[in-house]
């Protein structure tokens, strides 16, 4: 009996030990393939905001007030399509672009016209960005936790306004509509990201991730894309000097104003800064 138990025991050990030595060559012999395509999709908050663009009116006649509402590009969701490259199961490289669709903030117009019973403004941005980046990888098998580093550049930033006035006391009553439309120059940021790769098949990864992007954007000139009275178009009766402006350094003030000409204004900086939780599939290849 005790023989018997003896070899169990001996035949148990070897099993074990060879076990751990299988174990140890699947790890070791573990190699991702090289090349990935991923599609994703996220939403976000902002993290950052503007405090000179919109204003909320309270209070009474006698008595009004004006208050700051935070205008936070940030808020929104984005589509990403990257292409990526393992050198090893450590360390790789990506590049991705992504369409970021801002949501809309709502305030009072800072242009409240005399006679408006109300007037309001909703800002919303959006970008298009292209974000070469580093990618630090766990290295496991099935559930490989990762970070990535990249470098953020938006392409084609854009800023859009769109106020609108109604006034009742008028007999009809009146309203206004317009939006105006920010362009040009680049956002430079970066982001930073970690989450967990969930490698189902050698061919297909579910991902999830949580990303903080910062940038800044100054835009190069706008332009009044929208104008209407009482619902009726009048864009064309605007001069170009009201419906365009350039984003200057310098400002001349001597008062000389040529309608035939985009009006000269001072450069603004605006933050596109978002934290996101994003979530996808990547196709190994």
């Amino acid at each position: 009996m005790k023989k018997t138990l003896l070899i169990i025991s001996v035949w148990l050990m070897a099993l074990s030990v060879i076990a751990q030595d299988q174990e140890v060559k699947s790890v070791r012999t573990f190699k991702p393939r090289k090349f990935y395509i991923q599609i994703g999709l996220g939403g976000g908050v902002s993290t950052a905001s503007s405090f000179d663009m919109l204003y909320k009116y309270s209070g009474s006649t006698t008595n009004p007030t004006v208050s700051i509402v935070p205008v936070g590009l940030g808020n929104g969701f984005n589509g990403t399509l990257a292409f990526g490259y393992w050198f090893n199961k450590y360390l790789g490289a990506e590049i991705s672009v992504s369409e970021f669709m801002g949501l809309p903030v709502k305030g009072d117009s800072v242009i409240h016209l005399i006679g408006a019973s109300k007037a309001s403004v909703k800002v919303r941005g959006g970008m298009l960005s292209v974000t070469p980046a580093i990618l630090i990888s766990a290295g496991l098998e099935k559930v490989n936790p990762y970070a990535r580093f990249g470098l953020q550049i938006g392409v084609l930033p854009v800023l859009v306004s769109k106020y609108s006035q109604e006034n009742s006391t008028t007999n009809p009553p009146s309203s206004k509509e317009m939006t105006n439309s920010y362009y040009g120059g680049v956002a430079l940021g970066y982001t930073a990201a970690g989450g967990v790769n969930f490698n189902f098949t050698k061919l297909l990864t579910f991902y999830v991730e949580l990303q903080f992007a910062h940038a800044t954007w100054s835009p190069s000139y706008s332009e009044i894309t929208k104008y209407t009275v009482n619902d009726e178009d009048r864009l064309s009766e605007l001069t170009t000097w009201q419906k365009e402006a350039d984003f200057v350094w310098e400002v001349n003030s001597n008062g000389v104003i040529d309608q035939s000409q985009p009006r000269k204004e001072l450069r603004k900086s605006l933050p596109f800064s978002t934290v996101s939780i994003n979530l996808g599939i990547k196709f190994r290849l």
